[in-house]
């Protein structure tokens, strides 16, 4: 395994230095090792790259910064099938990406209408602060106990921007979910709302903020690129799709 964010020696005396996480060269950097493994280990049968979404959470599509950052990316997607013309390439994404105009702290919002849990967790929470403060679409609520579910819901659904209000086993069905890593609630924003810790119970985010983890970020790419043995595109539904059809390969 090479993470870019942490790349031996070894590799950094190949490619370079490897540049910060929060950039989009860093992007490049790892796309150039998977090139590099693609011309010199033929023995190796499946390689997974995985990159970071930093400049999609900085930049919308049509911007300058992000343009060049596709148009890199196109460039060095036609290196990766020339090293190895034999593979197939399969793309795809883990969300799709929208401005946010509001974030609701849930445990200050429902502790003021008299409706207090014991936690609201973002499902987008991870250690790069930096692409969206902690802030995303989804939230996990854990009630303090069960009688409070209906009251707890009720509150949550008269917030502005709030869509869904669903129990830990209709959020299970409905999103294929593990019910032992959620919430007793799972509350999903609008298009234009997330979720997160605050200062304050609401927050009005500035016009550039970028985020996730709505039902509006669920649309994302499925590309299958030299796999005449792949399905029919009927079979690609999700992006979980491609590893369940390589697991049957």
């Amino acid at each position: 395994m090479l993470a870019a964010e942490e790349p031996d020696s070894d590799w950094e005396s190949r490619l370079g230095k490897a540049p910060p996480i929060y950039s989009r060269e860093i992007n490049y950097w790892i796309f150039s090792a998977a090139i590099e493994i693609l011309r010199n280990r033929p023995e190796i049968g499946l390689l997974y790259v995985h990159t970071t979404d930093y400049p999609m959470h900085m930049w919308p599509p049509e911007a300058t910064e992000s343009q060049e950052h596709l148009s890199q990316l196109d460039i060095m997607l036609a290196q990766m099938a020339a090293a190895a013309p034999d593979a197939a390439i399969l793309l795809t994404a883990d969300h799709g990406m929208n401005f946010k105009s509001r974030c609701w702290d849930l445990e200050k919002a429902l502790k003021e209408r008299d409706a207090p849990i014991r936690i609201a967790i973002s499902a987008e929470r991870d250690k790069y602060v930096k692409h969206h403060r902690g802030m995303g679409g989804t939230v996990w609520v854990y009630l303090r106990a069960p009688e409070d579910e209906g009251r707890v819901t009720a509150a949550l659904r008269q917030l502005e921007g709030v869509e869904l209000v669903l129990t830990r086993s209709q959020a299970a069905q409905e999103f294929n979910l593990m019910p032992s890593r959620i919430g007793d609630l799972v509350v999903l924003g609008d298009r234009d709302t997330v979720f997160g810790d605050l200062e304050t119970a609401v927050e009005v985010l500035p016009k550039s903020y970028r985020s996730h983890g709505a039902p509006a970020e669920l649309d994302i790419p499925l590309v299958v690129h030299n796999a005449p043995a792949a399905p029919s595109s009927d079979y690609f539904k999700h992006n979980l799709d491609l590893a369940r059809w390589l697991f049957t390969v």
